[in-house]
């Protein structure tokens, strides 16, 4: 089975930027639901439940991918709160990057 980087010609990380370039009300709906999330007391988050109430619930219309949102674009977005965030560092669970 190829790698993304092999099917692609790009990084997981390139992609999510273009992606994340191309489409920002999805960065700005997913800020939006963490906070919503967290004034309510939640103190751990999904980071692919918020995506997914994202691309199923709002039937956003995005550019430049087949897929509306991909899977794999979940960790780059709690990262990227994360790194806009960090007093609320704590709401995802984090693995380390393998790509």
């Amino acid at each position: 089975m190829p790698t993304y980087f092999e099917y692609s010609g790009k990084t997981i990380q390139e992609k999510f930027e273009e992606f994340d370039n191309k489409n920002p009300m999805v960065w700005a709906l997913f800020k939006q639901q963490v906070q919503k999330a967290i004034s309510k007391g939640k103190k751990k988050l999904s980071a692919k439940t918020i995506l997914g109430f994202i691309r199923w619930n709002l039937t956003l219309s995005t550019t430049g991918d087949e897929f509306k949102i991909n899977d794999i674009f979940t960790s780059r977005y709690a990262r990227k709160y994360i790194a806009q965030f960090p007093e609320n560092k704590e709401v995802f669970e984090l693995r380390n990057l393998r790509s």
